[in-house]
């Protein structure tokens, strides 16, 4: 590497030369993956911070036709560079051990340094595998603090087979369903009987100076962003969440329903505002999901914050069900964006108050379900893909038109894009409530331009942003008028008369004269531009699946 070049940064060239791979992988990797890490310009070069690369690329398993003399299937390309950057491998490194006299950083700090040992210890490991082994270890360290020595301690003196059999065991005892851990896998992480040994070290610690619940929220959101696309399946990032349950409703309910609760993190979050209002917990909370991995992560993660769920697995060919068991005050969910597929027979034949919404399109499934599960006088929150607001399918028209004709879209609110690690798509959020004959508007909210970047792919709300989000959907619902803020209530003969888009830019930002020559109007290209995010994120979802399949 140049001489001249601070110490713990490393350029294009070398990520190439100590990966091993060609100069254009390097480039084709930053062009391909949003969460490729961001560059850092210095001294007139772009360079990346070494270990943020070597994480990176720890989650980037060399292909079986690409390994080199000696190296195991399953190898990732971080070791690769660890190796040529004459770094210590993970099994040659020390487990951690904090000095005593050492003050502890501040809690920020300490989420980063906690994720950097983990991704250190981590090896060769599945991501998703590594993520269920670290959340149970949180889980047990709350739950079984009393046995945890004896297991720590068998993990320390290198006792490994007794280590794996006690662990296992103490998982049996706190979750039947451990079936989620496949223990024979994490033979890698204990072949010196150091690595495991200083996971839950690191576990050990961070419980300790952060509490369970603080340590294992912190993770979904790390093992989220790891897993990149796949991690958006389970998980709402903070921000969104701090945003569904501002808008949802300025009551307290007592009754909360996630119909595709992923980690349970919405049903954290409506649950603790129940709490700090009212100073008791709300007396029901249920979930659905139709993985039962991710709901075992819902129900530890749950169990940690002091909220006592009903979960169940449900699978989504049964969203046309018109007997919901109970109905809720309060539904909040972020259900998987334009599933196809989700049917497993003839959608036709179910049961839908609006209309069978189209086999390669779960949207209008969502919407309908959580409408049907809301109690008289209750409120529903379902972030959508932007296309659900404008979509000329014919059955998809016809449902949204039936929705709103119905009385049971209360608002739309457009959120900016980039919120999400799955995808760039600025989704929005659907306020319903049951069917009313009293509803003779709808309102539309615009904050696609609200949050900020906080890393090259990735966009945050702040508490600022939320807090105006919050307070332009209240006065909109006291009938006030929004002054200068993005938003606006239409009346529903101008909404038959747009066909029933209820895209909010295409009513909060005013329609101009066309622009000379072409006759598209500011509104047009906005929707077009959605309707590429959304093409694109479908194109880099089957082109990730064709690159898994090929072993990439």
């Amino acid at each position: 590497m140049t001489t001249n070049r601070p110490d713990g940064y490393v350029s294009r060239s070398d990520i190439a030369r100590l990966a091993e791979v060609r100069r254009p992988a390097v480039t084709n990797w930053e062009r391909r993956h949003r969460d490729f890490p961001s560059p850092v310009p210095i001294g007139g070069e772009e360079l990346f911070e070494t270990s943020v690369i070597g994480a990176w690329l720890d989650r980037r398993v060399i292909a079986s036709n690409m390994l080199m003399a000696g190296e195991p299937a399953g190898s990732t390309y971080g070791t690769r560079f660890r190796r040529n950057l004459a770094m210590p491998s993970d099994e040659e490194r020390p487990v951690p051990v904090p000095a005593p006299s050492s003050a502890p950083p501040g809690p920020s700090d300490e989420e980063d340094v906690l994720w950097e040992k983990l991704m250190r210890l981590r090896g060769p490991v599945d991501p998703a595998q590594y993520r269920d082994l670290v959340l149970i270890l949180v889980y047990l360290r709350v739950r079984r603090s009393g046995s945890w020595g004896a297991v720590t301690r068998d993990l320390r003196e290198g006792h490994g087979p007794i280590a794996l059999a006690r662990l296992s065991a103490e998982v049996d005892a706190i979750l039947p369903n451990h079936w989620m851990l496949d223990w024979a896998g994490f033979g890698t992480l204990n072949r010196s009987g150091r690595r495991l040994a200083g996971i839950a070290d690191a576990v050990d610690q961070a419980v300790d100076r952060r509490g369970g619940a603080e340590v294992f929220h912190g993770l979904l959101g790390h093992f989220a962003l790891l897993e990149g696309r796949k991690g958006g399946n389970f998980h709402t990032p903070d921000s969104v969440v701090r945003a569904l349950v501002e808008v949802l409703s300025p009551d307290l309910p007592q009754a909360i329903h996630d119909p595709a609760c992923g980690t349970g993190e919405l049903l954290v979050a409506a649950a603790a505002r129940v709490r700090e209002a009212s100073g008791r917990p709300p007396s029901s909370v249920r979930g659905e999901t139709s993985d039962g991995r991710t709901l075992t992560l819902a129900g530890m993660n749950l169990t940690l914050h002091g909220v006592d769920a009903d979960l169940a697995t449900r699978p989504v060919h049964e969203l046309w069900n018109p007997y919901p068991r109970s109905r809720f005050e309060y539904v909040v969910t972020n259900p998987p964006f334009n599933m196809g597929d989700w049917y497993s027979g003839d959608p036709d034949r179910g049961w839908w108050p609006y209309g069978a919404p189209p086999a390669h399109n779960a949207n209008f499934a969502w919407l309908q379900h959580a409408v049907g599960l809301l109690a008289r006088g209750g409120r529903a929150a379902v972030v959508m893909a932007p296309n659900a607001a404008y979509s000329e399918n014919e059955r998809e028209r016809a449902i949204r038109a039936g929705m709103v004709e119905d009385g049971c879209v209360e608002g739309v609110i457009a959120l900016p894009p980039r919120l999400f690690s799955s995808t760039a798509v600025a989704v929005t959020v659907w306020l319903l409530t049951p069917p009313t004959e009293s509803r003779e508007e709808v309102f539309f909210v615009d904050a696609s331009r609200t949050g900020r970047m906080v890393t090259r792919t990735r966009r945050e709300l702040g508490a600022d942003d939320i807090r105006e989000i919050g307070d332009i959907v209240a006065r909109q619902r006291r009938g006030e008028e929004p002054g200068s803020a993005p938003a606006t209530s239409v009346p529903l003969r101008d909404i038959r008369d747009q066909d029933y888009n209820l895209n909010p830019r295409k009513h909060v930002v005013p329609l101009p004269a066309a622009v000379p020559g072409d006759g598209r109007t500011v509104e047009a290209l906005l929707r077009k531009l959605d309707d590429l995010h959304v093409r694109a994120a479908e194109a880099d979802a089957r082109a990730e699946h064709e690159l898994r399949r090929l072993g990439w």
